[in-house]
């Protein structure tokens, strides 16, 4: 490969090079040892805060960090600290982190961006989030303790500060002027939607307000300067401290940088680094999760392999993966993939819960929300059939993971609904489950809560559920189906009609199956609308379901569903 002394080499094809795989694997591991060598220098210079733990910030902050080395992660997203958005995300509060900081005092962050020194989850949208959650305990300390109350939780409210802080490299004097503008609102956003279900205990956690710092090429960013006020210990003691990190070196902006590797004596082999490499890594990696590049980093960085030998062997470990993890199935094992829905006979999980026939000793009905199937799954169902008087289903949404097939889960969301609906008013135990268990298959778990279930904890159906009929759907999808003679038959094992399947597929499928439900609802305003799904109390009420370790992950689900 040509090195970068090769100056006639157009950038566009030095980029088009640099965003293969092997280039990419190779800016992150340079990254990913810079970022080793930081957690020695920063540490020392904000003043004993060696123990803070590195938490990344998914999906990029995942690939710098060894999974070994944290316990947890978090999801403050770019999007929402774009201009003109400027939000606090009410399905993205990030609770469990002030936990952390509660424990250990800061903590550092880590995450990258392809274009800018700081990506925007750093630069607005935690600057964005640390005053509205500061204003917020501001807000509950006095309404539930009064101002001149005593005790702990009140010993620092002289020293309480609400102010906006940002990165004075990233965001101008003007911009800060009109996000602190907008803060109130935001905060108020949250009040409202009660998205904090125990203000209390997050007074009790929050005992010092949060701060943000940055660090960008190993130096710390000053604020944003707004008063005449100066905070000139990044460290102090009235403050939790979080250090967002960056790990990429920013040299050269206008195309990517040749670097050599030292271990071979052949200068023009290299590759090519760019800063940010792990962003966006769904349209770069092949299927290669972050998990799976540090298990195998020695193999996938070996400076011998070339670009396509590299792509060769990414896709035969994304295989053999797959299929390790269909081979070393166990019913006990399966167990731990699954997380119960309150009280509900509904069950969250990943493709490992749903594999069959073991899958049959667990439920009754299982929703594949993948575009992968178990090859046996027909037959074990046969099977279940014949050797059994008790009833199995299945149905199968063929929707691609992540970002790809987001349209088709909004076609498919009206069948696997009635799905649920139809096998819940018979009280079968039901499985939703995608690859993961923690996108395609929350969202539609989400949704059907959203529409059949109060909204209170513990989590149950409303008391008017069994007045659904399913038979008006049935009627309703009559009227639109024009096909003869599949009166009868049902779609594959699922247990629903097959022009009900036809008729929800079709581009009025949500509408007639929103008129269905609206026929149930004892008000006149919409049942479930996209704003709805983001109020926070729906996901902090089945959060009170899930284990901690799906917490965040139920969070993250409906990102690309709205």
């Amino acid at each position: 490969m040509p090195g970068d002394q090769n100056s006639t080499t157009p950038n566009r094809q030095k980029r088009k090079i640099a965003y293969r795989a092997r280039h990419r694997l190779l800016s992150i591991e340079r990254d990913a040892t810079y970022l080793a060598g930081q957690k020695r220098r920063v540490s020392p210079t904000l003043v004993s805060n060696e123990s803070w733990p590195w938490i990344p910030n998914q999906q990029c902050g995942s690939w710098y960090v060894p999974p070994t080395s944290y316990t947890t992660s978090v999801y403050f997203k770019s999007t929402d600290g774009h201009v003109g958005t400027y939000a606090c995300s009410l399905k993205r509060l990030n609770l469990h982190l002030i936990e952390l900081l509660h424990q250990f005092g800061g903590c550092h962050l880590v995450d990258s961006s392809v274009r800018k020194k700081l990506p925007d989850s750093f630069s607005r949208t935690i600057p964005i989030w640390c005053c509205v959650m500061n204003r917020i305990v501001e807000r509950y300390r006095a309404e539930i303790y009064g101002i001149t109350a005593d005790g702990d939780v009140t010993d620092h409210r002289d020293k309480w500060d609400t102010k906006l802080y940002t990165p004075s490299s990233i965001v101008t004097t003007e911009e800060h002027s009109l996000i602190s503008k907008l803060i109130d609102s935001r905060v108020q956003l949250l009040y409202e939607s009660k998205a904090i279900v125990d203000p209390r205990r997050l007074i009790r956690m929050m005992e010092k307000p949060l701060r943000a710092q940055w660090v960008v090429d190993g130096k710390l960013e000053d604020d944003t300067p707004m008063t005449d006020e100066c905070f000139s210990d990044r460290c102090n003691v009235d403050f939790y401290t979080i250090v967002c990190c960056n790990p990429s070196v920013y040299a050269h902006t206008k195309h990517v940088q040749w670097m050599s590797m030292d271990s071979l004596e052949d200068a023009d082999q290299g590759y090519y680094y760019t800063p940010g490499a792990a962003d966006d890594d769904a349209t770069w990696g092949r299927g290669l999760t972050h998990e799976l590049f540090w298990s195998q980093k020695e193999r996938l960085l070996d400076p011998t392999l070339s670009d396509d030998v590299v792509d060769a062997l990414i896709d035969a470990l994304v295989k053999n993966k797959l299929h390790q993890e269909d081979s070393s199935f166990d019913s006990e094992h399966s167990k731990f993939c699954i997380d119960k829905i309150g009280n509900l006979n509904l069950w969250v999980g990943s493709r490992k819960a749903g594999r069959p026939p073991e899958c049959w000793e667990n439920f009754d009905a299982i929703l594949n929300v993948t575009e992968i199937e178990y090859p046996v799954m027909m037959d074990s169902l046969a099977n279940q059939k014949s050797s059994s008087t008790r009833q199995c289903f299945y149905l199968q949404l063929p929707i691609a993971e992540g970002k790809k097939d987001k349209t088709e889960l909004e076609r498919w969301m009206p069948v696997g609904l009635c799905f649920l609906i139809q096998h819940l008013k018979h009280d079968r135990r039901i499985l939703v489950h995608c690859a993961q268990g923690r996108d395609r298959s929350v969202a539609v778990v989400l949704a059907l809560v959203a529409l059949v279930c109060p909204l209170e904890y513990p989590l149950t159906l409303r008391q008017d559920f069994n007045e659904i009929d399913v038979d008006r759907l049935q009627n309703l999808a009559m009227v639109e189906c024009c096909e003869k003679g599949n009166e009868h038959k049902f779609y594959l094992l699922s247990g629903l009609p097959f022009y009900v399947v036809g008729a929800l597929l079709k581009e009025s499928g949500r509408d007639i199956f929103l008129k269905w439900m609206h026929q149930y609802s004892t008000s006149q305003s919409p049942l479930a609308t996209k704003e709805s799904f983001r109020i926070g109390n729906i996901a902090e009420l089945l959060i009170c379901n899930l284990s901690f370790s799906n917490v965040l992950l139920f969070l993250i689900a409906m990102t690309s569903f709205l």
